[in-house]
């Protein structure tokens, strides 16, 4: 059985993908265009950069309607593809704004056919600042049609990054009302049902997390966090899996919780949405309460570590370890879970939820080279996971669950890809399509 799984803003197939850039409207310089990697420098003066941009585009304008493009295509399409590589990387070394669409059809089994609009826009706060990242906002609009129901989502992620990195925005934003599936709690219950009407409910819904985090000394950084879920069924009759469910039933008249909490962080990973080096470790904990708002008592502790090594040029290992638990009234739908396109692919995401979870992916990267020794846009990637979930942290070794899978990536910005993942489980198979990497 396969399984085609995306969050609803990344279900979609490339049917077009462009860059452009907001600029004044310059007059052309006529220069050569610099093709040579090495020689692409920082340019102080902006309304320069920003010409030197308008050279690119005019160089590819010009050879595309060439009458030698029609005579010899491969190598004029060799030269545009050059022309191309060196603009982006222009782009990216004077921290110039960039723009990518990505849009079209697509079909899952849970949400039918789908069709999704959207975008990434990635900037610089301060040009300037060379070691500052890249700051980031994708927004996606998505619709669906699935057993002669309409679904619809929207989606948004920001990764925002100011004064050399010393102060960090990092959020994310989903809702809508789609077809979701839940099992229960428990090892027990994801086993027992096959993925369907059983497990099938239409959800309206709105989440929203982020962390606002500030550099407290070296690669250390400590900031607040806000957690936000509201969660309704709008099914008449539950399905089999879910109408006699004890948690369900406790939490149906309590669609909404909000948390409040901190988080310690080290970062030292050199580019955070898609890392080469260095490691990342948070340990956070929120508070949900009634006091604050939300309609559930509960607290979550999350503790995560990451690893990056480059073995080789275009050639990374990269390991993902965590661990969930909560306590108090913890409502179904923010118990801790594994699967999903960052957690255990090829688990459907909440299958498996508990009070508990463990896991551990390992995953190795590997970036294709141009003809010149450079490394290209495209890029294959294979992994393998283990997890758990259980009630308590004792009880973690009872049931293992394994994970592995092949992916492909392309970079539609400076470090930033477009990521297709195929993943395996003992129920099958899933296919993700999304934005940045999974860890």
């Amino acid at each position: 059985m396969m399984k085609i799984m995306t969050p609803a803003y990344t279900s979609i197939l490339l049917l077009c993908s462009f860059s452009t850039l907001a600029q004044s409207t310059l007059a052309q310089s006529g220069s050569q265009p610099i093709t040579d990697k090495s020689a692409i420098i920082f340019e102080a003066n902006l309304k320069r950069a920003e010409q030197q941009l308008a050279d690119y585009d005019a160089a590819i304008a010009a050879l595309e309607d060439s009458s030698e493009h029609e005579q010899d295509e491969q190598k004029t399409e060799a030269q545009i593809d050059n022309l191309l590589y060196a603009k982006k990387f222009h782009q990216e070394i004077n921290g110039l704004p960039m723009f990518t669409f990505l849009g079209g059809p697509a079909y899952t089994p849970e949400q039918g056919i789908l069709v999704a609009a959207g975008g990434l826009y990635s900037f610089k706060t301060n040009r300037n600042q060379q070691a500052l990242q890249r700051s980031s906002l994708s927004l996606f609009l998505v619709g669906n049609a699935v057993d002669n129901e309409f679904g619809y989502g929207l989606r948004a992620k920001h990764n925002l990054f100011w004064n050399n990195n010393d102060i960090q925005f990092i959020g994310m934003w989903n809702a809508g009302m789609q077809t979701k599936h839940y099992w229960g709690i428990g090892y027990d219950n994801a086993q027992q049902y096959e993925l369907g009407d059983d497990t099938k409910q239409n959800v309206l819904s709105t989440t929203y997390e982020s962390n606002l985090n500030f550099r407290l000394y070296d690669e250390w950084f400590i900031g607040p966090a806000i957690r936000l879920n509201y969660y309704n069924p709008q099914n008449d009759t539950p399905a089999n899996a879910i109408k006699d469910d004890d948690n369900y039933l406790a939490f149906a008249d309590k669609p909404f919780t909000f948390g409040l909490g901190a988080a310690l962080q080290y970062d030292s990973r050199d580019v955070a949405v898609n890392a080469w080096q260095g490691q990342f470790a948070k340990l956070q904990y929120i508070v949900f309460d009634q006091l604050i708002g939300s309609q559930s008592n509960y607290q979550k502790l999350d503790i995560q570590h990451r690893f990056y090594h480059s073995i080789a040029k275009g050639n990374v290992i990269a390991t993902y370890a965590a661990y969930q638990q909560a306590w108090g009234d913890i409502p179904y739908y923010d118990m801790p879970t594994l699967g999903g396109p960052i957690s255990m692919r090829g688990f459907y995401q909440g299958q498996y939820r508990d009070k508990t979870t463990a896991e551990f992916t390992t995953e190795y990267r590997h970036t294709f080279k141009r003809n010149n020794g450079e490394l290209s846009n495209h890029g294959a990637t294979l992994w393998t996971g283990i997890g758990s979930i259980a009630p308590s942290a004792q009880q973690l070794s009872e049931h293992l669950l394994l994970s592995y899978g092949v992916g492909y990536r392309y970079e539609v910005q400076p470090r930033m890809n477009v990521r297709l993942d195929l993943g395996f489980s003992e129920h099958g198979m899933a296919f993700y399509f999304n934005f940045t990497e999974a860890f």
